[in-house]
């Protein structure tokens, strides 16, 4: 989860190159939806029409950088009517008052906070009473009824489930996503599991076959060819909660690009301990060693087939 101004200003690193192909300048808010639907990019140089990423094209967004595929991510937006008609209607959220359902101005709004790991879903605004004391809470996306250009509109009740803290917003994103439990996942042929078959991996559900009250036994072959094996189905559900999520698709799909590739410079920990060497091949435990000291971007950005 993070606030729409520590993801505007990042550089936009393309994995297939390993190079900056701009920044992001802007968000593009669809209201209807309560998502960012595109990222504007500023690419250092002059151009006539303005530039854009649909949210749909990026791999992930981290701490130092956004990261794409590759260049073709980056749309012009005169090929994307959707992208314009939004950008007209320019909401921005931020700085705007808030009116209650009934009609009461009670406060002003202060920056988004965005899910960047589903579908860059604003789960909340921060909210502020009193502008001449700055006191900040949070307003949950669910008291949210309209997001308008000057006013955001939101339920009656809302000052009741204000939050003091931004971690209590990631609570109710849990706790939304707990609901869902049950229904397929987007993405499936990527390799994104369901939820059903997280609770199996994890020992929280029985496979059919393991019931013994099944009126009617299954072949023995047909059962051995239907049930997939405890060490294959624990493999599959490796860190399951990061798996079903687009950041675990992310870092997959950047797993996959960096395996096999050499690195093309000397990569080194914090405190100087070697990484990877210049012309070493990259393996997984390289890149878990590189994840867990915030080198990752830096190998991604030195490596050659």
């Amino acid at each position: 989860m993070k606030k729409s101004q520590q993801i505007i200003g990042l550089p936009i690193i393309s994995i297939a190159e390993g190079n900056e192909v701009g920044k992001v300048k802007n968000i593009v808010i669809n209201a209807d939806k309560g998502t960012i639907d595109y990222f504007v990019v500023d690419s250092g140089v002059q151009v006539l029409n303005t530039r854009v990423i649909p949210t749909g094209s990026v791999l992930g967004v981290g701490e130092y950088a956004m990261t794409i595929l590759n260049p073709e991510a980056i749309s012009d937006i005169s090929k994307l009517p959707a992208a314009i008609e939004l950008l007209q209607k320019n909401i921005t959220v931020k700085g705007t008052r808030v009116l209650t359902k009934k009609g009461s101005l009670i406060g002003e709004t202060g920056d988004i906070y965005v899910d960047v790991s589903k579908d860059c879903n604003i789960v909340g605004i921060e909210f502020i009473a009193d502008i001449t004391q700055k006191k900040v809470t949070m307003i949950p996306r669910s008291s949210v009824i309209t997001f308008g250009k000057t006013l955001l509109v939101v339920e009656d009740d809302v000052e009741e489930k204000l939050l003091d803290d931004p971690s209590g917003l990631s609570e109710l994103v849990i706790a939304d996503e707990k609901k869902m439990v049950g229904e397929p996942v987007v993405e499936a042929a990527l390799g994104i599991v369901t939820d059903e078959e997280i609770e199996r991996a994890l020992g929280q559900e029985q496979p059919a076959a393991a019931k013994p009250s099944e009126p009617e036994a299954v072949q023995p072959e047909q059962k051995s060819s239907e049930a997939v094996q405890p060490e294959q189905k624990s493999s599959e559900a490796v860190q399951p909660e990061q798996k079903n999520t687009a950041a675990g698709l992310f870092e997959e799909r950047q797993r996959n690009y960096l395996r096999g590739r050499k690195a093309t410079k000397n990569i080194t920990d914090h405190q100087g301990m070697s990484i990877i060497r210049a012309g070493e091949v990259i393996t997984d435990q390289t890149m878990d060693r590189a994840k867990d000291c915030g080198k990752l971007i830096e190998l991604v950005m030195n490596n050659e087939a």
